[in-house]
């Protein structure tokens, strides 16, 4: 007897995020070399590198949260959510007995 078998296509093709996009695109190093001339080469190359790297991942922060804010809005159709106190976020979810 043979068995009919089916098969599944999964679509792999996972759409990128701008936010990917762009820190795909950003190149830390002229970044680095900018704040040293602002700095007036004052700055070493490793201060600059650091401070372009945190400039950067900050930015990439704000975009992704704004990304994910955004994709959290689309899902969300109704629903109610509690608020946790700070005694609740720090110890998981009290117990209601």
């Amino acid at each position: 007897m043979r068995a009919n078998l089916k098969l599944l296509n999964f679509n792999k093709k996972r759409e990128e995020k701008y936010s990917d996009k762009w820190l795909l695109k950003i190149n830390p190093l002229a970044i680095a070399e900018h704040i040293q001339e602002r700095e007036g080469n004052t700055l070493s190359w490793r201060a600059a590198r650091a401070m372009a790297n945190a400039q950067i991942a900050e930015v990439y922060k704000e975009l992704v949260l704004e990304e994910e804010e955004l994709n959290l809005n689309k899902e969300t159709i109704e629903g109610r959510c509690k608020k946790l106190n700070d005694d609740e976020t720090r110890r998981g979810r009290k117990k209601t007995n």
